[in-house]
């Protein structure tokens, strides 16, 4: 499986239906901004700049899948995206910005069709956006890891969580299916 492909793959096909200025098969990249050359034509950088693992969710039990046996829990990650839109006219990059946002407020829960590739089969029935409001600091901060390039007008959010299967093999185990108690009344002579 490539679950960070998948989820990819599923923000380029929502990106594309919902903003019309991105409509050319090529004009969403996941390179970073650093990378991008501008061609001209209206363009859209999602790059995942930073992943962790999610603490909250770290401790998931082992699922069950038969009686006799279970499938280790998941790595559960937090994707962390800086959206950055690229066009000729500045006004087009607004409109870009715009949009993402638009789309991605109105579909903050990636589920059902959304989802690409086996990310369902992995376990991932939905998917939190979650808008990443980066002070002015953690801006500059993340701008400087682009040191050639001036700074764009940018959007961060987080997708999570993301569940990668264990690549662990299925445990065989052995339940109590029945038991057996065993009562006995003691004699206190009394």
């Amino acid at each position: 499986m490539a679950i960070l492909k998948d989820i990819g793959d599923s923000l380029k096909a929502l990106l594309q239906d919902n903003i019309p200025e991105l409509k050319p098969v090529n004009s969403i990249v996941f390179d970073s901004p650093a990378e991008i050359e501008p061609t001209g034509n209206p363009m859209l950088s999602v790059f995942l700049y930073q992943f962790i693992e999610n603490g909250y969710l770290r401790n998931t039990q082992s699922e069950p899948i038969d009686t006799d046996k279970m499938r280790y829990p998941p790595l559960i990650l937090d994707l962390h995206f800086i959206f950055t839109p690229y066009a000729k006219v500045k006004e087009t990059e607004l409109i870009i910005i715009e949009k993402l946002m638009q789309v991605l407020y109105d579909n903050s829960v990636l589920k059902g069709d959304m989802l690409k590739g086996g990310l369902i089969e992995a376990g991932n029935k939905e998917i939190r956006v979650v808008p990443n409001n980066l002070t002015f600091d953690e801006i500059n901060k993340l701008w400087e890891r682009f040191p050639s390039k001036p700074f764009k007008l940018s959007a961060s959010y987080i997708l999570s969580p993301v569940r990668i299967p264990s690549g662990k093999p299925i445990a065989i185990i052995k339940r109590v299916l029945e038991k057996d108690i065993d009562m006995h009344r003691m004699d206190t002579g009394t």
